[in-house]
């Protein structure tokens, strides 16, 4: 599925431009001519990324850029500015804005910052989420006590000394396991199933 994108400029021809690159590319691309029109899109669609100029009509794009925020604050957002106006760049950031690009603007520049963007907000997304079962505080618990020393660490030892129940632990090594943040060690005895043990990698 392709990535979505907002165009929020009073300038048709620069809307038009931006989006016939993007859509080229395979993008679902929108276009607003003001701050107003673009919040409305916005109330009943969501977007990957957000391209935003300042000098619009009514509502410049740092207001606008910090009204976007109250409605989204995960997508991405970039501003579009005229060369030697620092001062505009500092007001986005303030409002919120993830960075900016100088006009005119350069269609390959645009496309590779927008893809930074989009990649570290996939990467910050899969980072926080966690399965059913799987609860971040516990989860920092089990991963502190393995990284206290470095040595294999078998179930029992890491609930004496968490405090977390045996069961807890072991559906957690599991996890990290999946997740390959821990090597596994197998040791077996003369009978029964083999003793696991774990470190961090």
């Amino acid at each position: 599925m392709g990535n979505n994108m907002l165009i929020i400029d009073d300038s048709e021809d620069i809307c038009f431009a931006i989006a016939e690159f993007f859509l080229y590319k395979g993008w679902s691309v929108e276009t607003a001519n003001s701050v107003e029109r673009s919040l409305e899109i916005l109330k009943n669609k969501k977007f990957d990324i957000i391209l935003i100029d300042y000098n619009m009509p009514y509502i410049n794009g740092a207001v606008g850029t910090k009204l976007i925020r109250v409605l989204d604050k995960e997508v991405a957002i970039v501003a579009l500015t005229v060369e030697g106006k620092e001062f505009v760049a500092e007001r986005f950031f303030e409002a919120g804005a993830d960075d900016f690009a100088i006009k005119p603007i350069k269609m390959l520049d645009l496309y590779s910052r927008v893809n930074v963007h989009l990649n570290n907000k996939k990467r910050l997304k899969s980072e926080n989420f966690l399965p059913k079962g799987i609860d971040r505080n516990t989860l920092n618990i089990v991963l502190g006590c393995l990284n206290s020393r470095k040595e294999y660490k078998d179930v029992d030892e890491i609930s004496n000394l968490t405090g977390v129940a045996t069961k807890t632990v072991n559906r957690y090594m599991n996890y990290l396991l999946d997740e390959e943040k821990v090597i596994l060690n197998n040791i077996y005895g003369k009978i029964g199933r083999p003793k696991k043990e774990y470190k961090l990698k």
